[in-house]
């Protein structure tokens, strides 16, 4: 049986100071500050407006966010990439271990089939051009709307059920080991943007076939650290100083 361990002190982290820069939405940093509300992580949250993210652009790493920057007395650093991100603030909150590489592994390989499984989804957002499918001619709406079907038609199925099935044969209901780890904080927040009703052509009640991840979003909601972060914290968001 696989065990996620508990939080430990981690003194070179936790005593810097955290600031988590994103745009005032949900979407690639949405996991992230759920992880540190579920870990009891204090962080600020720094709301980037669009017009303010045009013209700082330049100065940020690749020129994109969400961009972790973590402060100590002597040193400031920042760091992009959701990913790595997420498993630095999982691995301070006990959602991700810090020398167990089984369970490690495990949480990765849910990472990694929730990137399959949102890609091409991503795509379609993204356009052909941005995309680099195309040089210079995007897909029109019917383009966009036909990918989109057969995503739900082939992806879908394939690595959600996976998923599901992860879910049906787990005794605690999480996907790996016997707690909430950033492995289910990651499917959740894809999920809701999935089914949030602002994607053309994906239906809000598509994921009923899939009842094992229902229930784990509804565990998730039920989570004392996540549901103090929603009572509380309404998007857009705005810039805030997060205490647990």
């Amino acid at each position: 049986k696989l065990k996620v361990p508990v939080k430990q002190t981690m003194s070179s982290s936790t005593s810097s100071k955290l600031t988590l820069a994103y745009f005032p939405i949900g979407g690639k940093a949405e996991p992230i500050r759920l992880a540190c509300a579920a870990g009891d992580i204090a962080f600020t949250n720094k709301v980037i407006p669009p017009t303010e993210f045009t013209e700082s652009k330049s100065s940020l790493p690749l020129g994109q966010l969400p961009v972790l920057y973590i402060e100590n007395a002597d040193s400031k650093k920042s760091i992009t990439q959701s990913s790595a991100i997420l498993r630095y603030v999982g691995k301070i909150g006990g959602l991700y271990p810090k020398d167990d590489d089984v369970v490690a592994m495990k949480i990765d390989e849910i990472l990694s089939i929730i990137d399959d499984l949102v890609s091409p989804l991503i795509l379609t957002v993204q356009g052909a051009v941005r995309a680099l499918v195309t040089e210079d001619k995007e897909w029109t709406y019917e383009e966009k709307i036909a990918i989109r079907k057969r995503w739900s038609e082939k992806t879908l199925p394939r690595y959600l059920g996976f998923i599901d099935q992860i879910l049906s044969a787990s005794t605690s209901g999480w996907l790996v080991g016997d707690s909430l780890t950033i492995a289910d904080l990651r499917l959740y927040c894809d999920l809701n943007w999935i089914i949030g009703g602002i994607l053309d052509g994906i239906p809000s009640g598509m994921l009923k076939e899939y009842p094992d991840c229902l229930k784990l979003m509804e565990n998730i909601e039920a989570h004392e650290g996540v549901k103090k972060w929603t009572d509380k914290y309404s998007k857009p968001y705005t810039t805030f100083d997060y205490a647990p």
